[in-house]
């Protein structure tokens, strides 16, 4: 057979339509997803210990968590606290309880077993199926509870809450002092006390602070305050004073201190009063980093492998213009800007497959301490005189 020569810049006699999708958009934040670890022995058998549960609405949690109907265990009642208060997405990881107190704050702290490699107690956040924002071991106060939610929080960019030790203020505020280190996401950990007490079934129970604040925060927008929203209980386990124009009320000194807390209001019942973490830094702000971080995060995988072009380089940076926008839209930032770094990108990191996107943004601070600024002013008594004269 003869060998064929064919035309080599020739390819087809007619026609294609290619279609070019522009990257698709990144979405908007995530919706709170609330995570709690604790003990529940009345648990339904179908749930396994150290496995994140989703609780759909509050009577499949109280079937899943209290098999008996007699509320034991640190998670029945928070969970019904949580699900009365706001509709949330929820997952609990139940670990087993013990009669040393001990033992059972260990389990709560979990970590990796070493035969199996399996995770336990708070370690299971990184394994839950939706991403949680907000977590938290409600009834446990110690600094190693508290060590191990703020990893968590690091690690998975959510924010976490510790309850106080509900003895005193001296020492909620010595707690708070406890945690600060750089690095270790201990700057991101709410600290809420004193406790409150709350009449279930006929029956009034101590409940932990920390579910309060979960509820608070879980009823708004990641990237909202919790400042004022209320909570349902009796009352506080003690009282904390608290007056707007009052520097030195026990509410002040504690938010001073890096401590949320619970105090009467104004506006009538119990409130969340407080805005900071225990390093001071705004909890709307945490939010906020967090949920643009993952968010980031999260939209970057189909992105990888790609070839660096100018065009693909500049399809990125204006699909993050219009998020940005969007969010600005929303009300969630006030302003936002997507661009290519100056200097960073250079033939040496783009060699190594390496660039590097500046995405600047504002963003709205809660309002914490308004100033009003009263000035009698003689104009406008001149002024009102000369009509009162003139007629």
């Amino acid at each position: 057979m003869a060998t064929l020569a064919p035309i080599q810049d020739f390819e087809l006699n007619g026609v294609e339509v290619n279609t070019i999708e522009p990257l698709p958009s990144m979405g908007p934040l995530a919706l709170q997803v609330v995570h709690l670890v604790g003990t529940a022995p009345d648990k339904r058998g179908t749930i396994a210990y150290n496995e994140p549960t989703r609780l759909w609405n509050y009577s499949d949690a109280m079937m899943a968590l209290d098999s008996k109907g007699d509320r034991q265990g640190t998670l029945p009642n928070v969970v019904r606290y949580l699900l009365e208060y706001v509709k949330c997405i929820l997952y609990v990881t139940v670990v087993q309880d013990h009669t040393d107190d001990a033992t059972t704050e260990s389990n709560v702290i979990g970590g990796v077993d070493s035969g199996t490699g399996a995770i336990k107690g708070l370690e299971t956040v990184k394994g839950c199926p939706e991403t949680p924002t907000i977590i938290a071991a409600p009834g446990f106060s110690s600094k190693p509870i508290g060590q191990k939610l703020a990893l968590m929080g690091r690690d998975v960019r959510c924010r976490s809450v510790l309850d106080g030790p509900n003895t005193n203020d001296m020492a909620a505020a010595e707690l708070a002092a406890e945690f600060g280190a750089e690095g270790t996401g201990e700057d991101k950990v709410s600290i809420i006390d004193p406790w409150f007490l709350k009449t279930y079934d006929g029956a009034q129970l101590l409940m932990p602070a920390s579910i309060a604040l979960v509820a608070a925060m879980a009823s708004v927008d990641g990237w909202v305050s919790p400042q004022n929203r209320s909570v349902l209980c009796d009352e506080t386990a003690r009282n904390v004073s608290y007056k707007i124009n009052d520097k030195t009320t026990q509410a002040n000194f504690l938010n001073k201190h890096g401590v949320v807390t619970i105090a009467r209001t104004r506006m009538g019942g119990y409130s969340i009063i407080g805005n900071r973490t225990n390093t001071g830094r705004f909890i709307s702000h945490v939010g906020l980093e967090d949920l643009m971080a993952r968010k980031l995060e999260e939209t970057s995988q189909p992105l990888m492998g790609k070839q660096l072009t100018e065009e693909f380089m500049q399809q990125v940076i204006d699909r993050l213009t219009n998020w940005g926008q969007d969010l600005v839209a929303q009300g969630v930032i006030p302003v936002f800007k997507a661009f290519l770094h100056p200097s960073k990108n250079n033939l040496e990191t783009y060699s190594s497959g390496r660039w590097f996107l500046c995405v600047n943004y504002g963003r709205y601070s809660p309002n914490e301490h308004m100033v009003y600024e009263m000035s009698v002013d003689n104009g406008l008594i001149t002024a009102w005189l000369e009509e009162v004269v003139n007629g």
